[in-house]
């Protein structure tokens, strides 16, 4: 491990890069009303630094292109039938907060809003292709050296079409997710 500096908050960079993959074992009936889901997740992301505040933590701007969000749900429609689903789309919309310490791993959290494009009508016959997303994400940075860094923790991720269709009954997902990212 490298030990950061106790100002680390100054000298951490303004920008990263970062890929991120989740699994959702099971859906709940929070927001969304399509229960059994499981869902997976591919990102690539994009975090600018806005603003520092005191006691080290910053505020940043996330955005992300989400190329692959897969599900594998019990669709209404045809008798609670196993189907599976898959869109892309990005969320170009996220604001992170992150409290640097002086620990191995340093806390951040996060959320973010944007759109996926399913490749049919999701999750039933009389809902939309496009959906909407938001998400609440809470996890920790693990840093293996100045510049890279592991992310782990938990996302609660939000998807309906914002009843633009005849029926809007979403899904929601509970992610455990492992992210790299680069300064």
């Amino acid at each position: 491990m490298v030990p950061r500096p106790s100002n680390a908050q100054n000298l951490s960079p303004l920008r990263s890069f970062n890929v991120l993959g989740g699994y959702s074992f099971t859906s709940v009936q929070f927001l969304g009303k399509t229960a059994n889901s499981q869902t997976q997740i591919l990102s690539f992301g994009y975090q600018q630094k806005i603003r520092d505040y005191p006691n080290q933590k910053t505020l940043w701007y996330t955005a992300d292109i989400i190329p692959y969000l897969h599900y594998q749900y019990p669709k209404r429609d045809e008798g609670d039938r196993f189907v599976r689903r898959s869109g892309f789309g990005f969320s170009p919309v996220g604001f992170m907060l992150k409290k640097s310490t002086s620990n191995i791993v340093t806390p951040f959290f996060r959320t973010s809003g944007g759109i996926i494009y399913m490749e049919n009508e999701f999750p039933t016959d009389q809902s939309r292709r496009l959906n909407f997303t938001f998400d609440v994400t809470a996890g920790g940075n693990l840093h293996i050296t100045p510049n890279i860094f592991i992310s782990f923790g938990y996302k609660f991720h939000h998807i309906s079409n914002a009843q633009t269709g005849s029926e809007n009954p979403g899904l929601d997902s509970n992610f455990l997710f492992l992210k790299l990212s680069l300064q």
